[in-house]
């Protein structure tokens, strides 16, 4: 498996945008780093696997994709369907890039295929919204699985303010890092 991936969390239109159904406050102003991190991922070839929230979402064109912001779209990535998988079926999605994981709650975890897709993983970087819910439950979870996690600081956002310290918080207790976009794609070795 790979040794450090980016994880995407919910970087979906619906959130990101005033106008969307569940949009996180000022997630606007995280798009260009979100942008610049997907791109920085595509052109060194290293795997991102990004979460799709599919509850009341329709599928566009019967594209996960397109509910993506234009910024952070995978294309030609592999679906990771929220349902079990075969061995074999796993093995294949293993030696994919580019995941597309469905969800159906806040835990990109609850998507049963997600663990054994990720065993073997050393580190992650993860961003994207919603810091308080979807990015806490992916970064605990990466933390249980001991897998090395670094939090994109200048690339998440809360739905609310007034908790988003005591997240950040609770992230450095479970021994997740911290690192900006500019550090992120500065870095020489991932």
């Amino acid at each position: 498996m790979k040794g450090a991936i980016f994880f995407d969390i919910d970087t979906q239109y619906d959130f990101m945008h005033n106008n969307g159904k569940f949009y996180v406050k000022d997630a606007e102003d995280i798009i260009p780093n979100l942008g610049a991190i997907t791109q920085f991922a595509l052109i060194n070839n290293i795997p991102v696997f990004a979460s799709i929230d599919n509850n009341g979402f329709k599928k566009e064109h019967g594209e996960w994709n397109q509910l993506k912001i234009p910024e952070t779209r995978l294309y030609n990535a592999a679906i990771v369907p929220n349902k079990k998988l075969t061995d074999e079926k796993i093995k294949q999605l293993k030696k994919e890039n580019k995941l597309l994981i469905e969800k159906h709650e806040h835990n990109a975890f609850s998507n049963p295929n997600l663990r054994l897709i990720l065993n073997g993983t050393k580190k992650a970087y993860v961003y994207g919204v919603a810091t308080d819910y979807c990015v806490k439950e992916v970064v605990l979870e990466l933390r249980s699985m001991k897998i090395e996690t670094y939090v994109i600081r200048d690339a998440i956002k809360p739905v609310s303010k007034k908790t988003e310290n005591k997240q950040l918080a609770l992230f450095r207790k479970k021994g997740a890092k911290f690192l900006t976009t500019q550090q992120l794609l500065s870095k020489k070795e991932l």
